[in-house]
């Protein structure tokens, strides 16, 4: 799992404080100097103002905000909200009165130190600013939460993919020594080549599927070589099919995702069918999508074999297609009488 950082901008808190307040000043600078013509003037005016500024917009978002974000207490935050523009108002008043340095200009002097509307009048002109910075905060606290909750989305889904695919290992390696035990019962000449054959697949499923996709030319050979350790067992007995069309240098694929509906094809059609049971496999690969169909035969509805036709392999691989191909795979299932099919098609990751 590649290593978790946040963005650059939930990092190096003290440089993007430093910063903000550096645009804060020289907008509010040049923007009064700008209409008065004074920018010396207004440059000292700003900077005695800038600490006013400063604590209310941090009381407003360390000490009040988090009455909303944490405690969910919304009327008592909106009641300290119009206290503190208040407080803020009078904050930004009373640095204009005593910090002055510009009598001729500013005539605060010559007013009460409590001009309430005076101090209305600041409120609402200079609130701006702490509820702008109340945006920042509360734009980063929600988009550190959805990327929190995407981390453990896909976390949960990893963890769900890999608990899935672990199951294949087991479910197929169980299915394949019952053959192999089969054939050592009657001394087949085959087991050889099945305990080869074997030892590759699982070399494959083990070591070599751990990536989130494969070659598709690699996975048709897993598959083939799937297909011939099942054909060993029934000679003439099986009516098989297996066609690939198309050109498969191109492609990738979720590694064993088609493996399970081939694997459901032999353990629930053609090992439970003592006359003449049939296979027919046809893989498709398209520019645009992979497409499969199996087809194989199944023993009457009244058979005393056992009846579960959809195992655990397609339950899990059902679910696999659902994480890793969502909205970009199409799966149809029939079981009739005689004939269970699988109808699958996976568009291509773009």
């Amino acid at each position: 799992m590649t290593e978790y950082r946040l963005p650059i901008f939930y990092r190096y808190r003290i440089l993007w404080h430093f910063l903000f307040w550096v645009v804060v000043f020289v907008v509010y600078w040049l923007t009064y100097a700008g209409y008065q013509d004074r920018y010396y003037e207004e440059f000292i005016m700003n900077l005695n103002l800038l600490p006013a500024r400063m604590i209310g917009t941090y009381t407003l978002i360390y000490l009040i905000l988090p009455l909303a974000t944490e405690k969910k207490k919304f009327v008592t935050f909106s009641i300290l909200v119009l206290i503190h523009a208040i407080f803020y108002g009078f904050l930004i008043y009373l640095s204009y009165y005593i910090s002055n340095p510009y009598p001729e200009f500013y005539d605060f002097h010559k007013q009460p130190i409590f001009n309430f509307p005076k101090i209305l009048t600041k409120a609402i002109s200079d609130y701006t600013l702490p509820l702008t910075a109340t945006a920042i905060i509360i734009f980063k606290k929600w988009y550190a939460d959805e990327l929190k909750n995407k981390k453990l989305s896909e976390e949960k889904m990893t963890a769900e993919l890999n608990f899935l695919k672990s199951q294949v290992h087991p479910h197929f390696l169980f299915n394949t020594l019952n053959n192999l035990y089969a054939l050592t019962l009657i001394k087949s000449d085959k087991t050889s080549d099945i305990v080869l054959k074997l030892s590759d697949l699982l070399d494959y499923m083990i070591y070599k599927s751990n990536d989130e996709f494969v070659p598709l030319k690699k996975e048709l050979e897993i598959l083939g070589s799937y297909i011939e350790l099942e054909k060993m067992r029934y000679n003439e007995r099986l009516d098989f099919k297996y066609e690939i069309s198309g050109e498969a240098d191109s492609y990738e694929i979720a590694p064993l995702i088609l493996l399970p509906f081939i694997e459901n094809c032999f353990k629930h059609g053609a090992s439970n069918d003592r006359s003449k049971p049939s296979i027919n496999i046809l893989i498709q690969i398209e520019p645009l999508f992979l497409s499969l169909l199996a087809i194989n035969s199944i023993p009457p509805k009244d058979s005393k074999d056992d009846p579960e036709i959809i195992g655990v392999g397609l339950a899990n691989v059902k679910r696999r297609l659902e994480l890793i191909y969502p909205n970009q795979h199409d799966l149809v299932i029939n079981q009739e009488d005689k004939v269970f099919n699988v109808k699958l098609k996976i568009f291509w990751k773009k």
